[in-house]
């Protein structure tokens, strides 16, 4: 999932989150908890901005709040030039994050509809859906990093063209660290479990990203990430990836951004835009 790591890239906006959507009082905050719309959870109060887990790749560390619901979706681009070239077509990549308890969230991707137009021939259809859990373990103290976990898997109920035809685990390290208030560093370590034809493949993969609050609203970061293999008897894949997330209140964000495979096994060029969403 392309996600924004940066915990500080969505540090809270005070006057303008005040300005756009009001101070809610005691009374209000009573009603929407009645209002919640995960039955049986209470939800717990926020004070600050979404952290979202897009555009990039690596995940935050942070799960969404208790009784919270955050929808996270957008488009991508992608070209490579291998093998005659292809263009691909993803949308809307929606992942859906619930909050259930503190530090804890359920995760669920719908499938995405793709559109292959390549040499070799073109696919398209809805990819695999997916459903997984993230737990945030460790808050940040002196030395040591935020970090978290993620345990997750896919299921073959994409079209034949762009299903794995297997279930497919993937278990994710995540990390964080806040450099400044404005500064921060943050990866994954990831390790699958992959289906590809009628033979399954270990694949290890790794992202590295700087981000920078460059306002109240505005955040940016650069990002390395790669997979190891790319594919079952494939060679690794490296890529670098750029972009920038604009917070328009508390519970709403916007993003976009462009990246480039530093090898001839990674796509050559990947554009995107999107959305986060809490409520």
């Amino acid at each position: 999932m392309l996600t924004h790591p940066i915990r500080i890239t969505t540090i809270p906006a005070v006057a303008f989150a005040a300005t756009f959507t009001g101070a809610a009082s005691a009374r209000d905050t009573d009603a929407a908890d009645r209002a919640r719309l995960i039955p049986f959870i209470s939800r717990a109060p926020v004070d600050g901005p979404l952290v979202g887990d897009r555009p990039d790749f690596t995940e935050s560390t942070d799960a969404v709040a208790r009784g919270w619901v955050q929808i996270e979706a957008g488009y991508t681009f992608t070209y490579d030039g291998g093998a005659g070239g292809s263009r691909t077509h993803s949308a809307p990549e929606l992942l859906m994050r619930v909050g259930l308890a503190t530090g804890v969230e359920l995760r669920i991707a719908w499938p995405t509809y793709t559109r292959v137009d390549a040499s070799a021939g073109d696919a398209d259809g809805l990819e695999d859906f997916g459903l997984g859990v993230k737990i945030k373990l460790i808050e940040q103290s002196g030395v040591i990093p935020h970090f978290g976990v993620i345990a997750e898997f896919s299921a073959p109920t994409g079209a034949d063209a762009l299903s794995s035809d297997g279930y497919d685990p993937t278990f994710k390290l995540l990390w964080a660290y806040d450099l400044t208030e404005r500064v921060g560093v943050s990866g994954n370590i990831n390790f699958s479990s992959l289906t590809e034809g009628d033979d399954r493949f270990f694949q290890a993969a790794a992202s590295v990203a700087l981000g920078v609050a460059l306002t109240d609203r505005i955040g940016a970061y650069v990002e390395y990430f790669g997979f190891y293999p790319a594919g079952d008897n494939a060679d690794d894949a490296h890529s670098i990836n750029t972009g920038l997330t604009y917070l328009f209140n508390n519970n709403f964000q916007v993003d976009a951004r462009v990246g480039w495979g530093l090898n001839g096994q990674a796509d050559d060029f990947f554009a995107g835009a999107g959305f986060a969403w809490r409520f």
